[in-house]
């Protein structure tokens, strides 16, 4: 379960008060080593209807309070705003490394193409997906030292976007899946995750997670592709918390607010 925090060891600044953000239990134990934070929708500039920590440069929202949220965001977590790494997603399965190579060539505020996870094991930047139903999956393997952050709806889950990125860790990062800390943030749950028809919609490796009234287990879902891929089911934290009827004013929903809404955000951070 989600637990408000403000990170350890830092000084309390005015944004940092005004933001309320969320940790998961599982990585606070890694917090000399990892820093990470759920974003509520609160404590920005963005006006109605987007009031008002939107993060995200594609929903008609004033680009120049985005820009604003996102320097709020890196004046709380002490980040350079070019340190903050963010994309345009698409619900693919395409993985963007994160070294020094790739920062030297980044725009300050640029929002990287067709991209739907990163990885770093670079110290300092944060990763940072941007959601509103779908999943946050935010990694940490203490043992490479290594992080990622996923953005994935119900179409990136079919692409299995997680597998993507836990081979790339394991290939580039000799990473074993049974180290790695994984936290899924404020998505879609089994009660509102209607669709029109399911069975021809997924793919069929859905079908076990299907109700009768066409409703999808996406959290579960997620959870045993984790699992397939080597994750321990006791290394897996889900704030179970849906964002279109348990999310309140808390977080943003596509799905609550009919598709005219804002994004909140999800980070990580290798200390």
């Amino acid at each position: 379960m989600l637990k408000n925090f403000r990170p350890k060891n830092t000084k309390q600044t005015d944004s940092k008060k005004r933001l309320p953000i969320f940790q998961f239990h599982s990585l606070q134990k890694f917090s000399d080593e990892v820093d990470h934070a759920v974003l509520s929708r609160s404590g920005g500039v963005s006006q109605k209807p987007f009031e008002s920590l939107n993060l995200s440069l594609t929903v008609d929202d004033k680009a120049e309070d985005v820009l604003k949220n996102r320097a709020l965001v890196c004046e709380a977590f002490g980040l350079a705003e070019e340190r903050l790494i963010s994309a345009n997603q698409t619900h693919s399965k395409n993985v963007q490394i994160v070294d020094e190579a790739f920062l030297l060539d980044r725009k300050k505020n640029e929002d990287v193409e067709n991209i739907d996870a990163f990885i770093t094991n670079v110290r300092g930047v944060g990763l940072m997906v941007k959601v509103a139903d779908c999943q946050s999956i935010l990694m940490f393997d203490p043992v490479q030292k290594v992080v990622a952050a996923v953005h994935a709806g119900w179409k990136g889950l079919k692409q299995n976007i997680s597998a993507e990125t836990i081979g790339i860790l394991k290939k580039n990062y000799g990473v074993n899946p049974e180290n790695l800390i994984v936290a899924i943030g404020p998505s879609l749950g089994p009660c509102c995750s209607f669709f029109s028809n399911p069975h021809v919609e997924l793919s069929s490796d859905f079908e076990p997670y299907i109700a009768k009234n066409n409703t999808v287990d996406l959290w579960e879902f997620s959870t045993q592709q984790l699992v397939k891929l080597g994750v321990q089911p006791d290394k897996i934290e889900h704030a179970r918390v849906c964002t279109m009827c348990g999310g309140g004013e808390k977080f943003f929903s596509f799905r609550r607010d009919r598709g005219v809404t804002g994004r909140f955000g999800a980070l990580i951070i290798l200390q």
